[in-house]
């Protein structure tokens, strides 16, 4: 419905061009040439009058062919249109057969305008030509006339001459002046078309700096806005991958990834640690180093660490050095040790004998022992080497636990 509502407007546009063009072909019918006036404003006129004419045809060849191709429409395509658009078709056809037949009717118009036109040039130059030989004639004839007449005559007739000079030359004036303001309004309608175009032209350019501002702005307001996007979009992206993490991969990797890998190494650590413990129960007891041997193994001088033992109701410290130093001085009492064995081997069984023979009376008569004896017993200072062996296994225990 579009195309035929479009088709039919350049329709009408066509007919009213061609309503235009018959005053110029009537007016050049009727073109008459004053005299001593020339073909050039007949030419112009109908230079135009070809132009028009020219376009129009153009006009119609374009709108025949798009009419054409609605004419040829499929069979299948016209049934499904209804009767209204149908309708609109064909008197969208017959208004272009219309206009079609008119601009044929306007060109043998204009055609026999011309050759009309062309006539009356030439009977307006015939009479020009015989009012001048008719001049010619008059004044053969007032000359030889002159010569009969008085000489009031003669003035009579010198003024009569000089009137029709005047009056022709008024006609050739007149002829001018029309001439002349016909190239004025000619200069005036192309003065205003000019000055309309240049309005135009100021206007196309105030647009085109405006819109290039525009775009500028948009192409800047683009990019910020593309940055702003693509931040929110990476944010948005990094939000949904930590909420995907945290509420689905979160819990199962707990339980099935880090929970088992901290078991297991609970596991390992724990197994080591009963594995130090029974390698520590394995080694030889320190009961069975002679009381000698434990004192200088307790002296040994060191430069770095000494050991401070206070009494025994909670306020014996030991200074406990490090790692280390305490190797290394364990190391210089173990090849002291090593050294006493061969000096004091026969000395050690008497001393473990003895010290046996001690525990025995003391586990058979611990029982005999009055409380009065075992004040007196609590009141007795205690001995200095078990003290220092008590530390030094106190010591030796702390060194294995780190």
């Amino acid at each position: 419905m579009s195309s035929l509502s479009a088709l039919q407007a350049r329709l009408k546009e066509l007919s009213t061009s061609l309503a235009q063009i018959h005053p110029l072909v009537s007016r050049l019918r009727n073109f008459t040439t004053a005299v001593g006036q020339g073909d050039e404003a007949r030419l112009e006129l109908g230079t135009e009058i070809h132009s028009l004419l020219k376009e129009a045809e153009i006009q119609l060849e374009v709108l025949r062919v798009d009419v054409e191709a609605l004419e040829t429409a499929p069979e299948s395509r016209r049934k499904g249109v209804d009767n209204e658009k149908e309708l609109e078709r064909e008197r969208v056809v017959a208004l272009a057969g219309r206009l079609a037949e008119d601009l044929k009717k306007t060109r043998g118009d204009f055609r026999n305008a011309q050759l009309q036109a062309k006539r009356n040039a030439e009977i307006a130059k015939r009479k020009e030509r015989e009012l001048l030989f008719s001049r010619s004639q008059s004044a053969e004839r007032k000359r030889e006339s002159t010569e009969k007449l008085t000489q009031d005559d003669v003035l009579l007739n010198t003024s009569s001459d000089v009137t029709a000079a005047l009056r022709r030359t008024h006609h050739l004036m007149q002829a001018e002046l029309s001439r002349s303001q016909f190239a004025q309004e000619t200069l005036e309608q192309s003065t205003a078309a000019l000055s309309s175009l240049s309005e135009s032209y100021t206007g196309l350019d105030t647009l085109l700096s405006s819109s290039r501002n525009l775009v500028g702005s948009l192409l800047r307001s683009q990019k910020s806005d593309t940055w702003y996007l693509e931040t929110a979009f990476y944010i948005l992206i990094g939000t949904i991958v930590w909420l995907l993490f945290r509420r689905i991969l979160y819990g199962p990797m707990w339980w099935l990834v880090w929970l088992p890998i901290r078991l297991a190494a609970k596991f390992v650590f724990t197994i080591l640690g009963a594995v130090g413990l029974s390698s520590k129960a394995v080694q030889p007891s320190p009961s069975a180093i002679p009381s000698a041997s434990l004192a200088q193994e307790a002296v040994v001088p060191s430069l770095e660490t000494e050991a401070n033992v206070q009494t025994a109701d909670g306020q014996a410290i030991w200074d406990i050095p490090p790692v280390a130093e305490a190797k290394e001085d364990r190391m210089i009492g173990h090849i002291g040790n090593m050294v006493e064995d061969n000096e004091v081997g026969s000395k050690e069984e008497t001393t473990e004998a003895n010290e046996q023979q001690e525990e025995e009376v003391d586990e058979t008569n611990i029982d005999d022992i009055s409380l009065e004896e075992k004040q007196r017993q609590a009141e007795l200072p205690r001995n200095t080497k078990k003290r220092m062996y008590e530390a030094t296994e106190v010591l030796e225990n702390r060194k294995d636990e780190l």
